[in-house]
């Protein structure tokens, strides 16, 4: 029986994404074309795509998808999906900030005025900003308590978000 629901539930997120393509390339990009001139029409149709008809349809999958355990993604202020989840600590804040500190993982600032000065000085000197905030994400309908990020390269950082079982 969980294999039908499993694979039912499959189809109809099947039938949900060709639904939607169809919606965006035959009904949103023709209208449009037929009306603006080709790149306008592409950017219109883009642009409800990107932020009008794709969130709605995620959140739809995520419904039927009907996930009652543990989540294995956070979620935006939207409630889109976020990052994945595939590591969770158990711990107290101060065990897990003395465990990454010996790690040399660095806390995230909070985001505010100065850190985000901090990012566009980073940003326009091409400068590493090894303490940079990040999004908050939610894990359990809660934002992060504290953030972690360890410098991969001059690039690319990873993070760790803590969410306390408050």
């Amino acid at each position: 029986m969980k294999l039908l629901t499993r694979l039912f539930q499959r189809l109809l997120i099947l039938l949900l994404g060709a639904v939607t393509v169809w919606l965006i390339v035959f009904v949103v990009f023709r209208i449009a074309d037929r009306r603006l001139p080709w790149i306008i029409a592409a950017s219109v149709t883009y642009g409800l795509a990107a932020y009008v008809i794709l969130p709605r349809v995620v959140r739809m999958g995520l419904k039927i998808q009907q996930r009652r355990s543990v989540p294995s993604f956070t979620s935006t202020a939207d409630g889109l999906p976020g990052d994945p989840i595939n590591v969770v600590l158990i711990g107290t804040l101060q065990q897990l900030r003395s465990a990454l500190s010996k790690a040399d993982w660095s806390v995230a600032d909070p985001l505010g005025l100065a850190s985000s000065w901090r990012m566009v000085l980073a940003f326009m000197f091409n400068r590493p900003y090894p303490t940079a905030p990040f999004s908050t994400l939610y894990l359990f309908g809660r934002g992060q308590d504290i953030g972690f990020q360890k410098a991969i390269d001059e690039a690319r950082a990873d993070a760790i978000m803590y969410v306390s079982g408050r």
